[in-house]
């Protein structure tokens, strides 16, 4: 055997070549029991994000109802209207989260963002006026239409750790509002 060589018959000892095979090296999912909600549609993918929302409050003793008109909000947890948005991880040049959709004329009053990690899922919360307040304000950030023509949709690039409006579920939702 020379040793300038790895021959066929022994690649299969090499953890590189398993790596190859089970796509570890381009999918940091690959091994991950979230890599299900990553390969599904967006349109699944989010009401499984907000079905793990829901499920996640009422295990925390919150009080947690479908809302009443979906087409503005996804939840009402402790009497507050919340719209829910995930992301798993973008991969790429450089790897980020991407949560989309995010409109500001839409009835809600918290929005919760679930960032899937190929080894953990963790969740954030900030109120309407912030996150509303943040993407307005960027450019580069109108999910439709690009630069030039405002579609009233929205996104956010970045990890939790790049929006200092990101807070606990906690901070926004711990508390009851109004009325039971």
């Amino acid at each position: 055997m020379s040793t300038n060589q790895i021959l066929a018959e022994h690649v299969e000892n090499y953890i590189t070549h398993d790596d190859a095979l089970h796509g570890r090296l381009e999918d940091p999912y690959a091994d991950s029991p979230f890599k299900i909600y990553r390969e599904m549609s967006s349109k699944i993918k989010g009401k499984y994000f907000e079905a793990f929302v829901e499920e996640y409050c009422e295990n925390l003793g919150w009080k947690v109802e479908r809302a009443k008109n979906t087409t503005e909000y996804d939840r009402v947890v402790n009497n507050y209207k919340v719209e829910v948005k995930g992301s798993t991880v973008w991969a790429g040049k450089k790897p980020h989260f991407r949560w989309q959709q995010i409109r500001p004329e839409h009835c809600y009053d918290i929005m919760v963002f679930v960032a899937v990690y190929p080894d953990r899922m963790e969740f954030y919360s900030c109120t309407k006026e912030e996150i509303v307040d943040y993407v307005t304000k960027k450019t580069w950030s109108n999910q439709h239409g690009g630069k030039t023509k405002n579609s009233g949709t929205f996104f956010i690039d970045g990890f939790p750790e790049d929006f200092p409006f990101f807070k606990t579920l906690f901070t926004h939702l711990e508390g009851f509002k109004g009325e039971e």
